[in-house]
């Protein structure tokens, strides 16, 4: 359904003028605007469009709209947005919130160079996003936030975080079942749809947005079953740049069974906190991240560092002025690697394997390469230029 934008200069119950939108969806538009009252002070306005298919539906949209408002209202944390005004006007609805000018983690994600967030911020993020939900959880009854994802997790003006769109949260009792069953695939935890929801709900959510953020793979692509890590790639394997630590804490976050996961938000925030503390400590100590090659050769295995952005394998030929950057003569016993082979480029967004157009091919994990195409290398890999079998390797050393 095509809903109706407000115009800049639209003014609200004689108060709120209208600035711009600055998001929304089917059901109704969020616009910046100014309080005349006070100064032009800046506001968030969200709006609910009053048209509906039928008077069921009109009275869900408006108990959602509602509820979100009683919640919030209710509520004193930093991290949940302030709620100055609610009021009806010629059929619609509208909340009156503060501005939050920072983006929200989703957008954030989108214009990183890498296609992912690194460990330490999304580590920061995630201590935030406990202690928000801790306080949540500890209302009497517990407030379920349920729809936690990169798209509702937005930064202030100070860069902290701020949890947005309570339009599904509820009030729980610890007794209360069934309970309506809305959430987003991928960041929804299997229960969710069964009626049962719990705080910990909330911490597969935060898992799983941890492993987005992490990773740059959405849930949402592979709903079903792409927190099965007998089946699917880990955290890890996806970027090898992570540590083990933080894949260990994603995996038990998003753990099907809820009895398996952290027992409380409190409970993961701490092993939060003390993985920050070691990721700090790594930092004093010039943690440094080393990438090389194993190279099999005989009965014995040679580890040969890796040591520039583009590092060329090949063999030796003074005579035509070709200087590999790992010669590999001394462990080509029957000549079958090319004199310019192979080269794995190191950088920030990936390291990447790419065959140079070799005689004898270049082989990743048992599968031979398309020469001049680029293959995403993850620490583990196994490769074979010619006959040589050596392994790409990632491992953080203390300088």
């Amino acid at each position: 359904m095509q809903v109706n934008q407000l115009k800049p200069g639209t003014v609200l119950v004689g108060r709120y003028e209208i600035v711009k939108r600055i998001g929304g969806g089917g059901m109704g538009n969020v616009y910046q605007a100014k309080d005349k009252r006070l100064a032009d002070a800046p506001r968030a306005v969200k709006e609910m469009i009053g048209m509906f298919t039928d008077e069921a539906s009109r009275r869900k949209a408006i108990e959602d709209f509602e509820r979100e408002s009683q919640v919030l209202a209710s509520l004193d944390h930093s991290a949940i947005p302030t709620i100055f005004d609610y009021f009806v006007d010629e059929g619609n609805y509208y909340l009156v919130m503060k501005l939050i000018t920072g983006g929200d983690l989703g957008k954030k994600l989108y214009s990183s160079p890498m296609g992912r967030i690194d460990e330490r911020t999304v580590t920061e993020w995630a201590i935030q996003i406990c202690d928000v939900l801790s306080y949540l959880h500890k209302k009497d009854p517990p407030i379920i936030y349920r729809d936690l994802k990169p798209a509702n997790i937005m930064l202030d003006e100070r860069g902290k975080i701020v949890l947005v769109d309570f339009g599904i949260a509820r009030f729980v009792a610890p007794t209360q079942k069934n309970v309506t069953a809305i959430g987003t695939m991928g960041y929804a935890p299997p229960e969710l749809f069964s009626g049962k929801v719990n705080p910990r709900s909330d911490i597969y959510s935060l898992g799983a947005t941890m492993f987005h953020l992490l990773t740059g793979k959405d849930p949402q692509d592979n709903p079903l079953l792409i927190f099965d890590f007998t089946k699917n790639p880990r955290p890890r394997q996806i970027n090898p740049e992570l540590t083990e630590g933080i894949e260990k804490i994603v995996a038990k976050a998003v753990e099907y069974k809820h009895e398996n996961r952290f027992t409380s938000a409190d409970e993961m925030k701490k092993a939060l906190e003390e993985h920050l503390r070691k990721l700090e400590a790594g930092t004093t100590a010039q943690l440094a991240v080393t990438y090389g090659v194993i190279v099999r050769s005989g009965d014995r295995s040679v580890k040969l560092l890796l040591l520039k952005e583009a590092n060329m394998f090949g063999r030796l030929d003074t005579n035509r002025g070709i200087f590999p950057d790992i010669d590999l003569t001394p462990y080509d016993l029957e000549g079958k690697v090319s004199r310019r082979h192979a080269m794995i480029h190191i950088s920030p967004q990936g390291h990447f394997l790419e065959d140079l157009g070799s005689t004898n091919g270049t082989f990743l994990n048992g599968g031979r390469m398309i020469p001049r195409e680029k293959r995403l290398l993850r620490s583990g890999d196994q490769i074979r230029m010619g006959e040589i079998e050596m392994k790409f390797f990632v491992e953080e050393v203390v300088a």
